[in-house]
């Protein structure tokens, strides 16, 4: 199984480091906790940039598809 998007949201965790680059990445402040299905557990959440949203294809496409989840976006 491979891993899918659930859901994205504004960040709101206590996670302080992009969960896609990591700390060397020097990434700019998260913008957003993503919930993913994962074959090896229920959910993954993951904290992460703006480059990372704007970037990534599977990011992009679940955001275009859920437009009124993405309007926090257009803020950061």
């Amino acid at each position: 199984m491979v891993s899918r998007i659930i859901r994205i949201t504004p960040h709101a965790n206590n996670k302080d480091m992009c969960s896609a680059h990591g700390a060397a990445a020097g990434c700019a402040s998260l913008v957003a906790d993503v919930v993913l299905s994962d074959a090896g557990s229920e959910h993954v959440a993951w904290a992460v940039c703006g480059r990372w949203v704007k970037e990534n294809p599977d990011a992009v496409a679940w955001l275009e598809a859920h437009p009124e989840d993405a309007t926090f976006l257009a803020a950061s």
